[in-house]
């Protein structure tokens, strides 16, 4: 007998494929990045159960430090607190289902009125949105869990968070299996929202409700838009992965895989990327294309027709395509666009052309005597930590970094300082000058506002005043004038247009979060400042970054 985690339904059914193959075994890879992609999401956990274990006066079950135990010493505990009625459990390992084929682990139990439990998980990610038409989002604070509350002009995300909900919905059944669900199959997540006034909470959701889209693999009637419940598309994929496991199983050491891999985004940290990557050609379209990337169902499609590299896609005629195209792609709205964009990407891709300019004559792109390029950074927790300055100034060319930073754990108190201090220098240094500061898309914008309104600031407030008529948006320039194949980004813009590396070998926001934990919580000092310098210097080299591309686009006529 075999069992399938909550994370198998959810996951390309590749890795459970290849998992039960007795040709295939897992490689050996490096853990590093492995641990630097999850580490903001183990931090951002441990964060919000620290708030609410701080916070909750009700009794907890916390089994984070009985992982060393026997699994079935481990089950019988968390089946004893729930026969007491504890009300919160952390971490319980649920006993597994080997008839239905399921072991599990969620992050949160919370008992409900009928003295069931309902699953609750703990995710790095924003689950709900805010909605003018009519919605309601239900939720509850980290320090009353149990206790749930109706908030207008909202709601959960269920489509951008399916994949949260299967999770939930593996553990929900888990749960019925011991008897220990509540009849109403109701779940929540905590993810980074963080909504006015009451701060981080869990948000709810009905797991029976028909609120997400089947699976296009039983989507056999073009014109059936009918939504499913999270169950019942949760049962759909996880029977799937059983009869996948079960059919591998069934395979010589010798037969070849059941199912060709298609590139997605779990190759970047999936352990089997290694036997995968072989199996693909170089030019494949899941590959190669991963900027608004083909989804797994419609990549299969392409190869049922005949066309499973950039270069074949480029090569054929969309408006052939589509007849046969279409009615197997009816899960996504805007298919044919999405094929569209695919095959101007495949063109490009085939002609050796990164980027396609889309207009004519000049760029215009704004200058100054004082030139100060700007990016910030922010914590796991979303605090901004860093403010950092690239001045050009043309009276004496001289260029030079400048950094406000604050390597702690930061509160409001602490971030509004660092931003004030930030902010106070800039004003001296633009006092009676003509001064221009350039970023990057409007995430510095975005970070200053929220900071001045939630401040109330009278520094904050003159720099959201001053960055109205002096603060440029360079990506909207690009975005205007650019089409790239792998997106207009600024390290793929930098890079692969102006000519500009990074020193860092893996540069990114995710990374420097994790680099950012360690400049604070090292094991040691000289790990702390290593990380510190690391954070550092990939900052400077962003804004050094936009000053290549700024300067990039001056040369073109």
């Amino acid at each position: 007998m075999f069992t399938l985690d909550a994370y198998a339904a959810r996951s390309c059914p590749v890795k459970t494929h290849n998992a039960f193959h007795p040709g295939l075994s897992v490689p050996t890879r490096a853990e590093e990045g492995l641990r630097e992609v999850f580490h903001g999401g183990v931090a951002f956990q441990a964060e919000v159960l620290r708030e609410l274990i701080g916070g909750f006066t009700g009794s907890v079950f916390d089994a984070r430090d009985l992982t060393d135990l026997p699994a079935a010493e481990q089950q019988q505990l968390a089946l004893a607190a729930m026969a007491e009625g504890v009300q919160v459990l952390i971490a319980p390992l649920l006993p597994s289902d080997y008839e239905q084929h399921r072991r599990g682990r969620p992050d949160l139990l919370l008992r409900a009125d009928d003295g069931g439990y309902h699953p609750a998980e703990i995710k790095f990610h924003r689950v709900s949105d805010p909605r003018r038409e009519p919605a309601t989002l239900t939720w509850s604070s980290l320090t009353d869990p149990l206790a749930r509350n109706e908030l207008p002009g909202r709601r959960f995300r269920h489509t951008w968070r399916l994949n949260d909900l299967l999770q939930l919905a593996h553990y929900h059944r888990m749960l019925q299996h011991i008897g220990r669900a509540s009849a109403r199959p109701l779940a929540a997540v905590v993810g980074t929202d963080e909504l006015d006034g009451l701060g981080r909470v869990l948000s709810w959701v009905d797991l029976g409700l028909p609120v997400v889209p089947p699976s296009p693999r039983d989507r056999l009637d073009p014109d059936d838009v009918e939504h499913v419940s999270a169950l019942e598309r949760y049962d759909g994929e996880h029977a799937f992965r059983v009869e996948l496991a079960q059919a591998a199983s069934a395979l010589s050491p010798d037969d070849p895989p059941l199912l060709e891999p298609i590139a997605n985004r779990e190759c970047g940290w999936c352990q089997w990327w290694d036997v995968c990557r072989p199996q693909l050609s170089d030019d494949d379209l899941s590959l190669r294309i991963s900027k608004s990337p083909l989804d797994v169902h419609e990549i299969q499609v392409l190869r049922d027709v005949g066309v499973s590299t950039v270069t074949e896609l480029a090569a054929r005629d969309v408006d052939a395509l589509l007849p046969d195209y279409l009615p197997r792609v009816t899960h996504r709205v805007g298919a044919e666009d999405r094929l569209r964009l695919a095959w101007r990407r495949s063109v490009l891709m085939a002609r050796g052309v990164d980027f396609d300019r889309v207009t004519q004559g000049p760029i215009a792109v704004p200058s100054a005597t004082v030139e100060i390029d700007l990016d910030v950074e922010t914590s796991v927790g979303d605090r901004v930590y860093l403010w950092g300055f690239l001045v050009s100034d043309a009276r004496d060319g001289s260029r030079h970094y400048r950094h406000f930073s604050a390597f702690d754990e930061l509160d409001d108190a602490s971030e509004q300082a660092l931003a004030e201090q930030a902010m106070t220098w800039l004003r001296t240094l633009t006092d009676g000058v003509d001064a221009l500061v350039v970023h990057y898309s409007d995430y510095e914008v975005v970070r200053l506002q929220r900071l001045a309104q939630r401040s109330g600031s009278p520094v904050l407030a003159w720099a959201l005043d001053w960055a109205q008529r002096h603060f440029f948006d360079l990506f909207t320039v690009i975005r205007t004038h650019f089409f790239g194949t792998q997106g207009l980004g600024l390290k793929v813009v930098a890079s692969k247009a102006a000519g500009f590396a990074w020193r860092d070998a893996t540069p990114g926001g995710l990374n420097s979060q994790a680099w950012y934990e360690e400049a604070v919580s090292g094991a040691s000092p000289e790990l702390r400042a290593s990380a510190r310098q690391r954070v550092l210097e990939y900052n400077e080299d962003d804004v050094e970054a936009t000053w290549h591309v700024r300067r990039w686009l001056r040369t073109l006529g």
